[in-house]
């Protein structure tokens, strides 16, 4: 399990909140939407005919608990400050000045999600997410993802083919499933894959697509990019 502590960085701002939109969104006092960084909260799917996310209701009222109407929240604005929605990319801050993600991480109101730059807490945010999914809290109670469906995906599965020592970085998995190390991904994580053998478990995530070499055998591809992606789950 990744051991990391959370810091304490100094507020860019204090806002009024005026609503809280679901667990990972609120507006402020003077409009401004606010998408908290590092985790994504179970969706209400209110834009379509699908029902609410498990976990969407409880996300939402903790934060209302915690950052109810009117109240003061400190904001810490991320490298990249806007998305593509507009909306503003921050982290919340506790009274105590703790990143209030990582409470909301630990009691598995969400899964993590990162997206660069804006992923300097990863390693004591993974920490928070494994001791939530130790302990099947929130939305680690409910199954994870059948991995014959595509798009983003939360998975747990094992290794069938380890890495065969040379060659590009590739791994088959259960599912049937097979994830590639990007470019991007980290020395230190490149390692961690090679270490794996055959009938490791995995908790793993990334978006998952139609392999172009097995569409015929419906194998998928995962790429992993960031170490936060994956870890390797005890036996």
């Amino acid at each position: 399990m990744v051991v990391a502590t959370c810091p304490k960085p100094p507020a860019d701002e204090t806002v009024t909140v005026r609503h809280i939109v679901d667990g990972d969104t609120v507006i402020l006092q003077n409009g401004r939407v606010i998408r908290f960084i590092g985790i994504d909260t179970p969706e209400f799917n209110k834009h379509s005919k699908l029902a609410a996310e498990f976990g969407a209701d409880a996300a939402r009222r903790w934060l209302q608990n915690k950052i109810p109407k009117g109240s003061r929240l400190k904001l810490v604005f991320g490298v990249e400050r806007r998305d593509d929605y507009g909306r503003w990319l921050a982290h919340p801050l506790t009274v105590n000045g703790d990143l209030l993600v990582t409470a909301m991480l630990e009691q598995g109101l969400g899964p993590l999600l990162l997206i660069p730059p804006n992923d300097d807490y990863w390693r004591c945010w993974l920490a928070a997410e494994q001791r939530a999914r130790q302990h099947r809290l929130g939305v680690w109670q409910a199954p994870l993802t059948d991995v014959s469906s595509g798009g983003w995906q939360l998975l747990q599965t094992r290794v069938v083919q380890p890495w065969p020592g040379s060659g590009r970085l590739k791994l088959e998995l259960e599912g049937p499933l097979t994830v590639m190390a990007g470019k991007q991904l980290p020395a230190a994580a490149r390692a961690s894959l090679k270490k794996l053998r055959r009938g490791d478990r995995l908790f793993i995530r990334g978006r998952v697509r139609a392999s172009p070499g097995g569409r015929q055998h419906g194998r998928q591809l995962l790429w992993l990019n960031h170490p936060w992606q994956f870890y390797q789950v005890e036996q």
